[in-house]
């Protein structure tokens, strides 16, 4: 019998109902579910500092679960109600998972981005009226203990804050109380709550930050049924099979670190391993990487391009890899050259996705045991659907054909509930239901999607957001600028960097360095700082007079890659265009064809499709 192709084996098991094939409705039952299957496996292992000789804490599944409730009770204690708001601004800690899964138990978890200016912060927690503050101390020797000091100040809805380590408690606000964490759980029943208590499939679960890099965040509501479903989707059907150890390191604040790569994994009695606080930016965790794959039999693990590339460039150690099958890509274009070279070094595949905060992090994936051609990001999730459609006034103008490019439409179960501030829900959804990504994109005859571009326009610098119109806004403000674009130049490091494009009213009296001084006294964030900024005579427009960023693109490729073979002594001619269904395409006409390993190696990063020549 001849293997079913995806769309095969998505309809055989679409003819059974979502409502029926997944039983957990809530992400509470998730932990109970847990509890009652695996209750001696271990659930989380946690590696503070990520040394090899590091002795690791653990807690089974049956501990997670009655610290679950213990801090659910501890939660409810404090008056908390089904539609008050816990806000955790916490690295990723055994402390995260509990102050986030409980949250939900009994009200409504909102994870922060703690590397946030504190002005953001404060917004997001203002906005959700955030009634308990879960955070590492209030230490005003560290970054995030000053930003507690200044959250506490100027949020008045606050009336509790929790610490994972109280060593600092004295406060001015004397209507907030300071608690130590772990002492009060302990406090404690770690019964399950009773029924009447728990959560119901359409209660909110989350608000997650959609921004904050720059400019005021959008606060997506997330559902107990949108999380639940995707969870059991990817577990059930998306993931791989076995119950190997999985290592996390990406932010417990964001979509893909806490629903795909943890709660996932708990639904399917997996060890979660967290390796450190801080992630992929603790120098341990990559150095360590393979160590650990090895040493917990990890056979496959969530990553993003940037990180892929870090972790292809570590040195060859003699560590026995065979268990290591799977990298689950997402949360940014992956290039074509890093994706191949990834998978040729390592023996494994590599499998893309998509998804976004407002599908609860999942759209579509690559199945694990299929591949595609390029880097498509596969076929859309079970149960959902998605379409490209060209649009006219919100609406839909014309559904594209196969191949035919247009905007990225999604419906399904995994779709949120819409942003808590009702202004921001202009223009999300189209017709009937549609969710509007803001992406652009083909679908071929397989349903494989492939991304070709963002019609936000957002600039994504190691997973941070950045809206180019926050740094187009400061330029405009500049007395001297007429015009300015700011777009994502390819970055080895950073997968993208802002860089801007102006036309200036007396270009000799105007220079480049006067206009990058002034983007780092008025833009608050120095995540969105342009790097770059390029004074040109005219921008290039579109027949009805709109700026043609493609053309800009283009020319910071080529910029970019000139800049990097410069560096390394290669000598080529650099071409850069858009292709409709291959995404940013780099031409590239090498000197000494010798040197085009050396050439692939440096651009392996760049999320752009590279071909070489010899001139």
């Amino acid at each position: 019998m001849s293997k079913l192709t995806e769309l095969e084996l998505l309809t055989d098991l679409e003819k059974k109902s979502y409502h029926d094939r997944y039983h957990c409705k809530t992400t509470y039952d998730v932990f109970c579910h847990a509890a009652d299957e695996y209750p001696s496996d271990i659930a989380i292992v946690e590696h503070v500092t990520a040394a090899r000789d590091e002795v690791a804490q653990q807690l089974t599944f049956i501990s997670l679960a009655n610290k679950i409730n213990q801090t659910a009770n501890l939660f409810r204690s404090f008056g908390v109600e089904r539609s008050d708001v816990i806000s955790i601004l916490l690295p990723n800690m055994s402390e995260t998972h509990l102050s986030i899964w409980a949250s939900q138990a009994v009200g409504i978890a909102n994870p922060i981005n703690y590397l946030l200016q504190v002005e953001h912060i404060v917004e997001i927690l203002n906005e959700v009226k955030s009634k308990v503050l879960v955070t590492v101390s209030l230490d005003e020797t560290t970054e995030l203990g000053k930003k507690v000091h200044e959250i506490i100040k100027g949020v008045p809805s606050l009336e509790q804050v929790l610490l994972v380590d109280n060593s600092v408690t004295e406060i001015s606000n004397k209507k907030v109380t300071v608690t130590d964490f772990n002492s009060a759980i302990s406090t404690q029943s770690s019964d399950r709550l009773a029924q009447s208590l728990q959560p119901k499939g359409d209660d909110i679960a989350m608000y997650f930050h959609t921004g904050g890099t720059t400019g005021r965040p959008k606060i997506a509501k997330l559902s107990h049924d949108n999380i639940s479903f995707v969870v059991q989707v990817y577990a059930g059907f998306n993931a791989y099979h076995g119950k190997s150890a999985v290592l996390n390191a990406l932010p417990l604040f964001h979509v893909f670190g806490v629903i795909a790569a943890s709660l996932a994994m708990f639904i399917a009695g997996r060890t979660v391993v967290i390796l450190t606080p801080e992630g992929f930016r603790n120098p341990n965790t990559v150095n360590n990487w393979w160590y650990f794959v090895n040493k917990y039999q990890v056979c496959w693990f969530p990553t993003v391009p940037t990180i892929m590339s870090v972790l292809l460039q570590q040195p060859d150690e003699e560590i026995d890899l065979s268990c290591f099958q799977y990298a689950a890509c997402g949360s940014a274009p992956l290039p074509l050259e890093l994706k191949l070279s990834f998978a040729q070094k390592f023996n494994c595949i590599v499998t893309n996705g998509y998804g976004m905060t407002e599908s609860s992090c999942l759209i579509a994936r690559v199945l694990p045991d299929y591949d595609v051609d390029g880097v498509s990001v596969g076929n859309g999730i079970p149960y959902t659907q998605v379409i490209a459609a060209e649009l006219f006034d919100n609406k839909i103008s014309h559904v594209c054909a196969t191949n035919e490019p247009g905007v990225i439409l999604v419906k399904g179960p995994n779709i949120f509930q819409g942003y808590l501030n009702e202004s921001d829900n202009a223009g999300a959804w189209v017709d009937d239901g549609w969710f509007n990504t803001g992406d652009l994109g083909v679908i071929n005859a397989f349903g494989h999607i492939q991304l070709t571009g963002r019609a936000k326009d957002l600039i994504i610098r190691g997973g941070h957001n950045i809206d180019p119109q926050i740094i187009e806004d400061v330029l405009m403000a500049h007395g001297s600028v007429i015009q300015a674009v700011a777009i994502g130049q390819p970055d080895v490091h950073s997968g993208e960097i802002p860089v801007a494009f102006v036309v200036v009213k007396d270009k000799p009296q105007t220079t480049s360095s006067e206009l990058l001084e002034y983007c780092q006294k008025h833009i608050s964030e120095r995540a969105a700082i342009p790097k770059r900024i390029e004074i040109l005579d005219s921008l290039p427009i579109t027949a009805v007079g709109k700026v043609f960023k493609p053309l800009l693109r283009n020319s910071a490729t080529e910029f970019s890659v000139n800049a990097l073979f410069k560096a390394h002594d290669i000598s080529a001619q650099v071409k850069s265009e858009f292709d409709p269904e291959k995404g940013q395409v780099v031409h590239i006409q090498l000197s000494n064809i010798h040197e085009q390993q050396q050439a692939a190696e440096l651009l392996v990063a760049f999320p752009v499709l590279v071909n070489y020549s010899n001139l």
